[in-house]
């Protein structure tokens, strides 16, 4: 450092400020304590040294690095986190503007018009930085917990910004709190133990536990890997923890910064040890996943301490005139637990709650091992007993079968044996196998030589084993637990375990609604397709099940299904159980795949999550065989319903023209399963429309009957207009998304898909589309002649066909047949008063005849040419005439149909 310099740094501003004619500067050093939960306050900012003219100190420019960034990103995975850190950058940027702000009214009154300029930019970063956050933080409070994952890019952004900015670091404690969780708490048992000599059962052996030896020196754990001596007159103390949650959870804490303080901050370091390890346990909760924050705080007291002046030292009976202390209820001293951290030159403790008790007692004994201590296996199904006791083979088993008191494991993957005790605690463990076990023959022994063991013969002090068996299966092993406690008492517990086949198979599900859910909270796969079934079998001799799956999140009332002794008929109760050819299998040796057909709360399942559990299988003595792995998969429809389609080539270059019929108001109907598959089942000839399809046209006011599948209302300024209104046909399968519990979570919507298919309605007028043709082909009409035009059958038809643009015949001038549409619907009848033009040359009109429409005696029509005398020319050639009627459709649309045309010959 150069001690002549006429500069000095703002930490936190990344400006170093020069002033040069200024005497001197005192500015205040900040120092930064934080009490019980809450966050920063005073964030390493402005720290400037006592200076005079002359004697300030230089310093390098800011170029920190951002630490630990990408790592903090990866741990906001949920709504919660993210709203944590934006917190945690709001707090910098204000203090970080406060300390800019106080540095500018000291370069203004310094008169340094450069270091001005550059606060002043300083300045309205920050405050842009700050509008930036203000604007995510809305975001993110609108948005549900499946909506975090598309703010992480923006949030690496803005977060590097605010470092930069700020220069804080992110990763620091800012709050400590307490979680009361799977048996952990703040208040400290820490007990302590004097061996007087140490007790153990002759022979290791479980019968012998009341029967025990004594020595003054014992080595526990024998020629075992991490074994230690045990000798009278040991001090052991014994080791307690508390679950704590670090905010930000990235924080990064070390056993050097950790102490336990009172009310007056003196720490109580000097009698205790402290460590710390991350909390690897599952948590609960029904958000997504993200790292948690969780550390373990381990707490013993040093050996070398007056335990019982110490225990007075904690409680508060006999110390009422302590200075400054703080009592809990129940009569000890509350302390806290503090976090020291050292950063860029600047010391600050984070402290938690004062909630901290501690209380020494005299260790007794540990008891009833054999019944709090557990083994997980994923062989075990979920009603079975977790505790070894459970599993000693020497207990009278039902119907004289002892493999039912053997735990089931899986060949060739750990198994997890956890040591608890009641009364005192364990100090340490191990597992062996009991080899010389008397239930034991020699041709066991033999078969138990074969096997692998991993995970045996090691002492922990962790009481945790993790142990595997591996090589042949279905051969019952005896294992042997021997723990010793704090007071130098060894027992034995012996249990038994058995390993199973490895599964015979994995059925993967996926299950999508096919159609609308009325009760997504009881749904089913009621009638699986062919695509729906995975492929299963059972192994021979299986004739006893179990199943162990749950579908859905904890908090959501998710279905359960843990289930044991279940025979065949109840496990066809969730599965669809066929043989190779389709057909339903009747016997467990039959079966060649299976579909899911239990029942799901489909609102309490994640999307795209799979759900996975198993089914055991069990010979009748109850003997474990082996098991399949099922994982159920929600996945959210994406297309319509399998049965819906447009009518084939209904849709022309994108465009679907459709033809309404008139109602008394001029408006139009049109039933829309003209045009589409699927609307509808049929049930007795009557049909059943699904009113869960909607059609929704761009510009038109159309109304829409779900229930008959029917646009109504349709103005009739829309039809025959020539315009083609973009079309979004769309399927409703109802209330079946999850729904998230918890603060902050929001109703999400029903699951509405819309066709893939872009398309376009035009709506026309059926008599200006359909086609005109002459029933006998074209007539023969002469000039100067005047003409019937009679149908094929002479006067048994008329004289024109008309086919509508469905193709089919529909008559102009009376009703139809029943199966054919009715003119009426969309204009009145022609008959002998319609207009009639005949159209020649370049737009003349009834130039050589006029026409009209003339009834036979049968009813049918003719077409009646009149010769128009007054004309009396020399033709050059012949003359093409059009027929064209003029009519007033139901809508209100006048039209000039162009019927039909003829050649109008010259001579014959």
């Amino acid at each position: 450092m150069a001690a002549a310099s006429s500069r000095f740094y703002i930490w936190g501003t990344g400006i170093c400020l020069s002033l040069n004619n200024l005497s001197f500067l005192i500015y205040k050093l900040k120092f930064f304590t934080i009490m019980r939960k809450k966050y920063l306050s005073a964030l390493l900012f402005g720290a400037l040294l006592f200076a005079s003219a002359g004697t300030f100190t230089s310093c390098k420019d800011y170029d920190d690095d951002i630490n630990n960034l990408q790592s903090q990103i990866d741990k906001l995975a949920t709504k919660e986190d993210m709203e944590a850190k934006l917190s945690q950058m709001e707090t910098a940027i204000n203090d970080a503007k406060a300390t800019a702000e106080e540095a500018l009214k000291a370069a203004q009154e310094a008169g340094s018009a450069d270091e001005i300029a550059k606060l002043e930019a300083r300045i309205k970063a920050l405050e842009d930085a700050a509008l930036d956050v203000d604007a995510l933080k809305k975001e993110i409070a609108d948005s549900v917990e499946e909506q975090m994952a598309d703010f992480r890019e923006e949030m690496e952004e803005l977060l590097k910004k605010v470092e930069e900015l700020t220069g804080y670091s992110f990763n620091m404690v800012t709050g400590i709190s307490f979680v009361e969780e799977n048996g952990y708490s703040s208040n400290l048992d820490l007990n302590y133990a004097r061996v007087s000599k140490v007790f153990y059962p002759e022979g290791l052996l479980q019968e012998n536990n009341e029967n025990l030896k004594s020595a003054e020196s014992y080595v526990f754990g024998g020629d075992y890997a991490g074994a230690f001596t045990v000798k009278t007159g040991d001090v052991n103390t014994v080791v307690d923890q508390m679950l704590v949650k670090l905010d930000p959870v990235n924080s990064v804490i070390t056993d050097d910064m950790l102490s336990i303080v009172d009310a007056e901050g003196q720490n109580l370091n000097e009698f205790l040890n402290i460590s710390t390890e991350t909390y690897s346990r599952q948590i609960v909760t029904t958000r997504g996943a993200s790292t948690t924050g969780l550390h373990l705080v381990n707490v013993q007291l040093k050996n070398t301490v007056n335990f019982e002046e110490f225990g007075k030292r904690v409680i508060a009976y006999g110390h009422e005139h302590q200075t400054g202390a703080c009592y809990q209820a129940d009569g000890f001293i509350a302390h806290a637990l503090s976090v020291s951290e050292f950063y860029d030159g600047i010391s600050r403790k984070t402290i938690s709650d004062y909630d901290v008790t501690m209380h020494v007692l005299e260790e007794g004994i540990a008891t009833n091992i054999n019944w709090n201590t557990t083994i997980e296996s994923s062989a075990m199904s979920a009603t079975a007993s977790k505790y070894i006791g459970w599993y000693d083979y020497a207990q009278d088993a039902p119907d004289g079968n002892s493999d039912l008191w053997a735990c089931p494991i899986e060949l060739g993957e750990a198994f997890t044996l956890k040591v608890g005790s009641e009364g005192g605690k364990v100090m340490a463990s191990y597992v062996e196998v009991d080899i010389n076990n008397s239930n034991l023959s020699a041709t066991d022994r033999i078969a138990i030589n074969t096997l692998t063991f991993k995970g045996v013969k090691e002492v922990s002090k962790s009481l945790k084993h993790e142990i595997t068996v591996d090589g042949n299966a279905a051969i019952p092993v005896p294992m042997k637990l021997v723990t010793i406690d704090y007071t130098g008492q060894v027992q034995a517990f012996v249990f038994w375990v058995k390993a199973s086949t490895p599964a015979e198979c994995t059925a993967n599900f996926v299950m999508t609604p096919k159609t609308y859910v009325a009760d997504p909270t009881y749904w089913s796969n009621t009638n699986p397709a062919a695509s729906d079934y995975q492929a299963f079998t059972i192994p021979a001799k299986a004739t006893k099940y179990s199943i162990d799956l749950i579908l859905g999140e904890d908090d959501n009332n998710p279905r359960w299904y843990v289930y044991d002794s279940w025979n065949f008929a109840d496990l066809s109760s969730v599965l669809s159980l066929l043989k190779a050819d389709g057909t339903v299998a009747t016997k467990p040796e039959e079966v060649a795949k299976v579909a899911f057909v239990g029942t799901m709360n489909l609102n309490a399942m994640r999307e795209d999550k799979a759900y996975e559990g198993v089914i055991k299988f069990y010979d009748a003595n109850g003997t474990y065989i082996s098991n399949n792995i099922i994982t159920i998969t929600k996945k959210l429809p994406t297309e319509m319903p399998a049965s819906f389609s447009a009518k084939t080539n209904a849709i022309n270059n994108g465009v679907l023209t459709i033809y309404p019929t008139a109602n008394a108001d001029k408006t139009g109907t049109f039933a829309l399963d003209n045009a589409f598959n699927g609307l509808y089942t049929e049930s007795a000839g009557v049909k059943i429309y699904d009113n869960h399809y909607s059609l929704v046209l761009a510009d038109v006011n159309a109304g829409f009957n779900a229930n008959t599948q029917t646009l109504t209302a349709i103005p009739s300024a829309v039809i025959n207009s020539g315009v083609a209104y973009e079309a979004t046909y769309t399927y409703n399968y109802g209330d079946i998304k999850f729904k998230p519990v918890g603060h902050g979570t929001q109703t999400p919507d029903n699951c509405v898909v819309t066709w893939s298919t872009k398309f376009a309605v035009k709506f026309g007028c059926l008599p200006y589309d359909a086609t005109y043709t002459w029933s006998n082909g074209a007539p023969k009409v002469y000039y100067k002649e005047s003409v019937t035009i009679k149908g094929k059958t002479a006067d048994k038809s008329d004289f024109i066909n008309v086919v509508d643009p469905y193709k089919k015949t529909i008559d102009p001038f009376r009703g139809g047949a029943a199966d054919q549409l009715s003119w009426t619907d969309y204009a009145e009848y022609l008959s002998e008063t319609t207009p009639i033009k005949l159209i020649t040359g370049d737009g003349k009109v009834n130039e050589f005849f006029t026409a009209k429409f003339v009834k036979n005696a049968n009813n049918f029509y003719n077409l009646e040419l009149t010769v128009v005398e007054s004309t009396n020319v020399v033709l050059s050639g012949d003359v093409n005439t059009k027929v064209v009627i003029t009519i007033t459709d139901k809508f209100g649309h006048p039209h000039d149909i162009e019927l039909l045309e003829f050649t109008m010959l010259k001579s014959h």
